[in-house]
Formats: structure tokens, sequence, C-alpha cells
């Protein structure tokens, strides 16, 4: 699937309904004892920082969600059926973190509600001619609306045309990562395709069917409670702190064009470690960010560049990380490739489809000096991921409490493979697309790049002035994907 700057999304244009999740009845939240994970808690000490600095509790620009495009019409009981057995589903969206005191934010608590407590709000908000103007009142909604310091910090909407409609999710960062939307898009397929079924049986009194197979998922407040046990437990002789501590030796890595004037580490206000992908933190007069896509390897040259992989006992991944660094190579002549991984933390089958944050971050280190070859650099890249998933075994966050370190990732590198979820192919032809929050920074480079049945595609976010260079390492790094597939490898010069 494309992975998209919200305002960047090709938006039909229809008529706008915004849903917005809200205690039934008498239900309320109530204190729930589980500790909440390392990387929540980070996130409410930026959002709250934020709040106190700008006086807004929107505007976190930190959410992420899809749209879901349909090729029938929209049926509103449906869609309402299909929404709150999601939110019945997944716990976290029925949790929320709040600090006992928003000036000194030093102890958080957990409120809870149970499933079937929570209902839509329906508000029709008109019809759109425009897209753009469509796209921005969607934006600016889910700005406003999912601040993680109140509850719900996720709402939807909904674009009613004739003969179909989109559906569209944002939830702040805290709640999911980008791994959960990929999983979200055929659930929320499966809900509502349910729900309108179910509606037709019970017209012909027939008895309704489940909404999805009984396969619970597991809750993400378990998996931060579990995640936090963990974590505090660790101190300075634990393994991934002894690797962070290796690699921030020399500080965090920033991108290799990035001038070095710029500061390294973040203002007192902002903590912003990135986790997954995604950060926020960022100080408030930052400057907007642009983005950029492209498709870096069609389906058939990304197959070819995998067998070399395979041939050479790597993975695709470990290809793509040794691309980068040998295209940085070529445009800079540093022979020394830094860069900061999320590493997705769902190593048990309950967590698979969950909804959550389960990415922690390791560092990536490739050393190109006596490499002629790129099966050799791909062997070297591939021997660097095994050794450092190890510093994903803990929080960044924790990691930096222990080391005593305020240095925050500014150049970040995410590789997602997604050709295994349900409809894959369909979904990546444009049925669905992630959508992600625009940004301000001065001072960071993302690169996304996914794996999907259309070959590998790159989503990136830079400061305005890197924009040339963004796009012409993209040019570099499609160019030694393109050769290394033709010819089985690839010749390094004056890496010697």
């Amino acid at each position: 699937m494309d992975f998209l700057q919200i305002l960047d999304l090709p938006l039909e244009p229809g008529g706008l309904v915004e849903w917005t999740p809200v205690l039934s009845g008498t239900a309320a939240l109530t204190e729930d004892p589980r500790s909440t994970s390392y990387n929540h808690e980070q996130h409410l000490h930026d959002a709250l920082a934020y709040q106190r600095e700008t006086g807004h509790t929107g505007g976190r620009e930190s959410w992420l969600g899809v749209s879901i495009d349909f090729d029938e019409p929209l049926s509103i009981p449906a869609i309402r059926t299909a929404l709150t057995a999601w939110i019945d589903r997944h716990e976290v969206l029925r949790s929320h973190v709040v600090a006992d005191d928003p000036i000194d934010d030093r102890r958080f608590r957990r409120l809870t509600v149970d499933p079937g407590a929570v209902k839509l709000k329906m508000s029709r908000i008109g019809w759109y001619h425009d897209s753009a103007l469509l796209i921005d009142q969607v934006a600016g909604w889910f700005d406003r609306s999912t601040a993680p310091v109140r509850w719900p910090a996720y709402r939807f909407a909904t674009v009613g045309r004739e003969a179909s409609f989109t559906l569209l999710f944002a939830g702040d960062h805290s709640l999911l990562d980008g791994y959960s939307l990929v999983s979200a898009v055929p659930e929320l397929r499966a809900l509502y395709r349910s729900a309108v079924v179910a509606a037709g049986r019970r017209a012909h009194g027939a008895p309704s069917r489940p909404l999805l197979p009984d396969d619970a998922v597991g809750s993400y407040v378990d998996y931060s409670a579990a995640e936090r046990h963990t974590a505090d437990d660790a101190d300075d002789s634990h393994p991934a702190v002894q690797a962070w501590a290796a690699f921030l030796a020399e500080g965090m890595p920033r991108y290799p064009t990035l001038p070095a004037a710029v500061p390294a580490s973040l203002p007192e206000h902002a903590h912003g470690f990135a986790v997954g992908g995604y950060e926020e933190g960022a100080p408030a007069d930052a400057r907007p960010q642009e983005s950029y896509y492209a498709l870096l390897a069609d389906d058939a040259t990304t197959g070819e560049f995998t067998a070399v992989c395979s041939g050479a006992g790597t993975t695709l991944f470990a290809g793509v990380m040794a691309a980068l660094a040998h295209a940085s190579a070529d445009r800079t002549g540093t022979t020394r490739f830094r860069a900061v991984l999320p590493r997705h933390t769902r190593h048990e089958p309950q967590w698979q489809a969950s909804l959550g944050w389960f990415v922690s971050l390791s560092p990536f280190e490739l050393d190109l000096v006596g490499a002629t070859t790129f099966t050799q650099l791909a062997v070297r890249a591939s021997a660097e991921l095994r050794r450092a998933r190890v510093a994903a075994s803990l929080p960044l966050l924790r990691v930096a409490e222990i080391l005593g370190t305020t240095d925050a990732p500014q150049f970040v590198v995410s590789f997602l493979d997604t050709r295994s979820a349900p409809d894959a192919a369909a979904e990546d032809a444009g049925r669905s697309r992630v959508v992600r929050s625009h940004r301000y920074a001065d001072d960071e480079v993302y690169l996304w790049i996914n794996r999907t049945p259309a070959g590998l595609r790159l989503s990136a976010r830079f400061p305005a002035e890197l924009g040339d260079d963004v796009r012409a390492y993209a040019d570099a790094i499609a160019a030694v994907i393109a050769d290394v597939a033709e010819h089985s490898s690839a010749h390094l010069q004056g890496l010697v």
C-alpha cells in the first residue's frame, strides 16, 4: 500500500460524515492498575509540554491512519456496527492514560472501559465537490481531535457517493503503529461486509452470524504492562544498553548530506524520540516538511533483486540496507553508513493482529571498506541486522534514561513487507492507503520502504531544502537495485 501524508491523499469528493466515539449511557472510564509503556509515557510527556507551550491540545501532528475505498453505497447502520465492533475488539481503543498532575507530569494512571460501552456519534458535515477542500477538512479535524491528552485520541470519517464510499481512520501514535494498520484494513473490510450480510439476514428473519471468527487478539494494554515491568528491571548491564552505548559514542546518525551545524540534540522542552518510524516533540516553530514517493523497483525487478540476496544467503531487508549504503557512498564518498531502524516486537502469536505500538528501535552501522561486490556488502548488512537486533529488546527511551542521553534519532529507515496481508494486490493497486499526519521538523529525514505486490515503494519526509537531494538519493538507490537485479551483483568502485 502507498504510505501518504494526508494532504497528498487522492480522495474523491462526496458527502462527509464524521464519527466520534463516545461513552454510552452511564458507562465511565474506570481505574486500571496496568502500567503504561515507555513509548506511551514519553509521548504524553511531549504532548503535555506542547500543550503548556502553545495552549493547544490538538495539532500534535503525530497520528497514523488508513483510507479504505469500498465499491458499494455506504450503509450507515452497517458502518456503525462495524466500527463499534472494531472498538470492542481492540482494548487500546477503550483505554486512556492521564497525568496525575499535568504540570509536573511524572506520574500517570490508566483508565479503561469494558466492551460494549462505546458508541458512535454521527455528524453530517456536508457535500464536498472539491477534493482539496475535503482533504483540508478531514486533515484539520484529525489534527484537532487525536491529541493523546484526551480520550478518545482517534476518529473515523466516511465520504459517501452514489455507488462507492471511503472510510478514513486516524489514531494517535500512542494507540498504534504502522504494522497495526496493515491488519486494520482487512479487519475493517470484514467487519463491514459481515454487518451488511447480517442486516440482510435479519431482514429476512434469519439469524445473524458473528462479525469475525472467534480469533480474539491480544491486548496492547496487557503488553504495555509486561514491557514496562521488563524495562524497569534493566540496568546498564543489559545487552540492549551496551549495544546502544557503543553506537551512541559517536552520536545519533544524521542523513548523509544534512549539514553538521544543525544541533544533534533536542531542545529542553521536547523529548521526541522516534519509535516505529514516527515521532513527535519537535519545537513548535519548526518548519513544515516535504514528502516524496517513488516506486524504487517494480515487482519483477524486486523479485530478481531478492533472488540475488537469497543466493548470497541474505534477506531482502539486508539487500535494501546494502543498496542504501552503496548509494550513499557513491554520492558522498563516506564509507560508513549509519541509521536507526524500527524493529517490531510482535514476537508472540497473540500480538500479531493487535492494535498497538509494538515497535522498538535498533542502531545500524555498515562499513563498506573492502567490499568489492554488492553481495559481499549484503552479507555484511545481514550480519549487522542480526547483531544489532538485541538493541531493540528494550525501549530506546529506557536505554536513554539509563545512559543519560537526550539525543533523538534524526535519520530513520523503516522496512516493511505487506504482501502477506489479505487481498494485498488489490489493496496495493489503490483500494486502500496508509496515511500519516503532516510534520514539522528542521533536521529529520525519514525513509519508509515497503515491499508490496507492485515492488518496492518509497515514502520519505525531510526538510524542504533537502528535496532535490532526497530525490536524487532515491534515484541512486533505484539504480543500485536495478543494476544488481540485472547483473546478479554489482561491483563497488572506489570502496576498497
